[in-house]
């Protein structure tokens, strides 16, 4: 995918590899060839390749405001990055700005909210919230920018099913546009620019600051518990119909997963297909063991780490990679699971199946994330009840059959799909125009289409799932 702009001299940088417009070498631009530039422009996903002709170091909003400005004076695409995990389409050209070093964090125990900056991560903003018994609506990974998984919607496997997504509870943030202004978008002023970043991603502008809501939680009885892939005919349907039955406070998911041989797991679970059933309760532990304790008589346990903790340890609910790797996924949302869907999983992702993926995942979603929060945001799809979601992850000469799979397995799942896609999820492999259309209904997306058109009528954020102007 070409984004626009060239490099070397016939771009609009100069040959040496600095501007060649006048605005001379600013000590935090990095170019080809810089020392570096490399390390700034690569991700969590291996799989995403960025060559931008210049990548700006944002140290505060005057430097994205610089960099927008001098993007806009040579008609130049501008992508925006902090931890890299949301950065999921390739490009060549443009600029790249870089907000990592923009991590700042405040919390305001009065008020039960943060004020964070573009590059503030979810594992240090739990480390500031818990001194005062609060947490946000945290990714399942600590290293996860907490910026653009929220302008992307923000769904939680600690409590979202209890408080909906992390879009809901933001209350105001300050934006970078296309014609270099910072803004200030609150639930009163730029009301329809507050309403689209909210669930439109990148889009809109560069979010410099950004405010958002905390729960008065210290701990979840949460974790996982891991079953023999055989198991899975008895576990899934017996997950699905247990969380039905669960109340607002437990949110979950079941997945098939490929433990990696060198996790720091048991012996007889390392390099193993498992199902790994996800729980997250809030409130008192001896409720929750309650709630959790018909999963554990359901079939032979593996591993069982579901427990009391405290919030700062969530990530161990997903224990997700570290990374950086070479992930190729695919994803959309369900309607319902009923068992024929699960028989189609188990035939292509199970033990007697010949998947290559890692990670096959239905995630349960209905509660308050059904619901429509009091000032409403561009998160589309309320409706669903799952979210389906895959991953391989492979070397290159293996990418071309993962990607065939990853997309057998949503093929195969569409009997029970809504149509329907969670922006965050979208992959590299469904950035065209129609792919990012699924993330929303035709009436969001034809008002996003109209917000975008008035804010970025030239499409300079253009290098993410983007949303053309009409």
């Amino acid at each position: 995918m070409r984004a626009g702009g060239v490099l070397g001299a016939t771009g609009a940088l100069g040959a040496v590899g600095a501007p060649a417009h006048g605005i001379g070498r600013p000590d935090n631009w990095l170019y080809p060839g810089d020392e570096g530039y490399d390390g700034a422009v690569a991700g969590f996903n291996t799989t995403v390749t960025r060559r931008p002709e210049a990548v700006v170091l944002a140290r505060d909003a005057q430097d994205v405001q610089k960099a927008v400005r001098y993007a806009g004076r040579h008609d130049l695409p501008v992508c925006v990055m902090a931890t890299g995990h949301q950065a999921s389409v390739s490009f060549d050209g443009g600029i790249l700005v870089s907000t990592a070093e923009m991590d700042r964090i405040r919390v305001d125990e009065r008020s039960s909210s943060v004020r964070i900056g573009p590059g503030a991560q979810w594992g240090p903003i739990a480390e500031a919230a818990a001194p005062h018994g609060l947490a946000g609506l945290a990714g399942s990974s600590v290293s996860v920018g907490a910026v653009g998984y929220t302008l992307g919607g923000g769904l939680s496997p600690t409590f979202g099913r209890l408080h909906g997504y992390a879009a809901d509870h933001v209350s105001r943030f300050e934006i970078v546009t296309a014609d270099g202004e910072l803004r200030v978008a609150t639930p009163e002023r730029a009301q329809d620019l507050f309403w689209a970043a909210r669930g439109g991603k990148g889009n809109f502008g560069i979010v410099t600051s950004l405010d958002f809501g905390l729960f008065p939680v210290r701990t979840l009885y949460a974790g996982a518990i891991l079953y023999p892939a055989e198991a899975a005919s008895d576990v899934l349907p017996f997950w699905r119909d247990w969380a039905a039955a669960a109340p607002e406070s437990v949110t979950t998911s079941a997945a098939f997963m490929r433990t990696p041989p060198d996790a720091p797991l048991p012996e007889d679970v390392r390099g193993r297909l498992v199902v790994s059933v996800r729980v997250s309760f809030v409130g008192d532990a001896a409720e929750g063991a309650g709630i959790v304790a018909p999963l554990r008589g359901v079939a032979p346990v593996l591993l069982d780490t579901v427990d009391e903790m405290p919030f700062t340890n969530w990530d161990l609910i997903h224990s997700d990679p570290e990374g950086p790797i070479p992930a190729h996924e695919r994803t959309g949302l369900l309607c319902e699971l009923p068992d024929e869907a699960i028989e189609t999983m188990i035939g292509l992702a199970g033990s007697a199946s010949d998947s290559p993926m890692d990670l096959v995942e239905v995630r349960q979603l209905g509660g308050a994330l059904a619901r429509e929060p009091e000032v409403p945001s561009a998160v589309g799809h309320r409706d669903a009840a799952f979210t389906f979601f895959t991953i391989g992850v492979v070397p290159p000469e293996q990418a071309e059959g993962v990607r065939d799979y990853g997309a057998l397995l949503i093929e195969a799942m569409e009997p029970w799909s809504t149509g329907g896609a969670y922006v965050n999820f979208l992959s590299g492999d469904e950035a065209d125009p129609a792919d990012v259309r699924r993330a929303y209904t035709p009436e969001v997306y034809e008002r996003l289409v109209s917000v975008k058109s008035d804010v970025d009528s030239r499409n300079m954020f253009r290098l993410t799932h983007n949303i053309p102007p009409g």
